[in-house]
């Protein structure tokens, strides 16, 4: 019986914050300590993220984890599908892609990412003072394509994020929990605004922890680096317990 299901986020859990996404890693200690875990048959590990499957699959580059993209409307393990959502969103998005790129044209270092089934707007290279009017013009721009395709507006660190609203991390966990480990016990590590939904989903049953010192959450533990969890070695002691 598998003892452990454990999730991590990756940009700012797994891989430290950069100045661009696209230069996002996993140093080598935390991926040496990841593929041990994936190796250990007491324990399930998987990968939950905003990124899409393919960026995600490349900078983790191991086989033995389940790589849940989108925020898990893509769940992929072992060279195939188990769960695909949102295919209707992708036309739309290209749409709202287009209509964005115009209206944010005159922002300097304005990235907008269209990753299939979801459809960011990055921040993080923009000066701050253009923070609030990037915000204004995103919100209005996409305020009416919300209803009609169900869609939601969300915040991340640095970035705004158009995203099917029915599906969110929460829902992801809770799938993958039962359909990969539903007697063991499900642990949930994660930094953004995104893992709420997840801890808030995974903690009446399982370990939630906030890596960082944010104060407000619906993890059980915060204040936690990743750094700190590897080396107390407590999640492999977990599995033998």
């Amino acid at each position: 019986m598998t003892r452990l299901m454990l999730f991590f986020d990756f940009d700012g859990t797994l891989s430290p914050i950069v100045r661009n996404p696209e230069e996002a890693f996993i140093p080598d200690k935390a991926r040496n300590w990841l593929e041990r875990l994936s190796e250990n048959k007491e324990c399930v590990v998987a990968i939950v993220t905003g990124r899409s499957l393919k960026d995600i699959r490349k900078r983790v580059g191991l086989k033995n984890i389940v790589y849940a993209s989108n925020h898990g409307m893509e769940v992929y393990y072992r060279g195939r599908f188990l769960l695909r959502k949102g295919d209707a969103c992708k036309r739309p998005l290209k749409s709202l892609e287009k209509e964005l790129t115009g209206k944010l044209s005159g922002i300097p270092n304005v990235h907008i990412e269209n990753k299939g089934l979801s459809l960011a707007v990055h921040l993080r290279r923009v000066r701050k003072r253009y923070h609030n009017k990037v915000a204004g013009i995103v919100r209005t721009a996409v305020t009416p394509w919300l209803k009609p395709h169900k869609f939601r507006l969300a915040g991340g660190k640095m970035l705004l994020e158009v995203r099917p609203l029915s599906w969110d991390k929460g829902k992801a966990v809770l799938w993958m929990w039962k359909r990969f480990a539903p007697k063991g016990l499900p642990v949930y590590i994660g930094d953004d605004v995104t893992d709420e939904d997840a801890f808030f989903a995974l903690r009446p049953y399982g370990i939630t922890i906030r890596i960082g010192k944010k104060k407000k959450s619906y993890a059980e533990y915060r204040g936690l680096s990743i750094g700190k969890i590897m080396d107390s070695g407590i999640l492999g002691a977990m599995a033998l317990s």
